[in-house]
């Protein structure tokens, strides 16, 4: 995958971004915090040793969980297997000889990210129609950037919450995936919808009672938590089209007429 265009790495004591720089038109200014997608940084220890200085460097995840180690979500044998969330029409265009679709978007997410919220505003009725109409499937995977590694923050339950939906009604999915992008809280509020809030919000979109339990157990945190460091990415909203990455050409010029410009491409 490539790197997210010309905005590259932070650089240190530089404001951090998502996937989008500040230049790029129609986009919000990246904020103030030091929230971002960076996930790791290295920290130079010294140690003095009896008979001389020993420098040794030690990679630390920037994610550390905020909550001890009770809340820390990686297993010892590795991150929990990702998963993604398909959303096709029955009659989805399929390569010659196959049934896989002729054209797959791959979005990642974050639900606390605003560049992500800003994606789906000027590309998501784009992308719904687009489904409909049996032209693309689109594969949504819900991460956590800003949840920082903390299974209880708010980008881990919310990504949590919405494979809930998902596993139960699609078409529902895509109702909550919009209601909650319409709602963004921001990333510095003091406080985030509650559990009982996100399951409130899956009942207005249609899920079923069932999605409750899901909700508001540990369902899908693990996944979503280790999410980042599964799949590779490093910055939200990361877009593939077929496994290429995509994002600057949506991202630089955000009109839905430069997604339809990349499907062209698609033979």
């Amino acid at each position: 995958m490539t790197q997210p265009g010309p905005w590259g790495p932070p650089q240190p004591n530089q404001p951090q971004y998502y996937g989008v720089p500040q230049q790029f038109p129609g986009f919000p200014p990246p904020k103030k915090s030091r929230t971002g997608w960076v996930l790791f940084a290295v920290i130079a220890v010294i140690a003095l040793v009896a008979a001389g200085v020993a420098a040794m460097i030690v990679l630390r995840h920037e994610n550390t969980p905020v909550g001890g180690a009770a809340e820390t979500s990686s297993a010892a044998d590795g991150p929990t297997p990702l998963r993604s969330i398909r959303l096709a029409a029955p009659n989805v265009a399929t390569k010659p000889g196959s049934a896989e679709p002729k054209a797959t978007l791959t979005v990642y997410e974050d639900f606390l990210c605003p560049f992500c919220a800003r994606f789906e505003q000027v590309y998501g009725p784009t992308m719904s129609k687009l489904i409909a109409d049996g032209r693309v499937a689109v594969d949504y995977t819900m991460v956590s950037i800003l949840g920082r590694g903390d299974v209880k923050a708010y980008s881990v339950r919310a990504g949590a919450a919405a494979y809930c939906v998902a596993d139960a009604d699609t078409a529902a999915f895509q109702r909550f995936h919009a209601a909650l992008f319409a709602r963004q809280p921001d990333e510095s509020a003091a406080t985030f919808p509650s559990d009982d809030e996100l399951v409130a919000q899956a009942e207005k979109a249609g899920a079923p009672d069932s999605v409750a339990d899901c909700i508001t157990s540990s369902k899908n945190r693990d996944m979503v938590n280790d999410a980042v460091k599964s799949s590779g990415i490093n910055s939200t909203p990361t877009v593939l089209l077929n496994g290429t990455d995509i994002g600057d050409a949506l991202l630089q010029h955000p009109d839905p007429q430069a997604l339809l410009d990349q499907l062209k491409s698609v033979n």
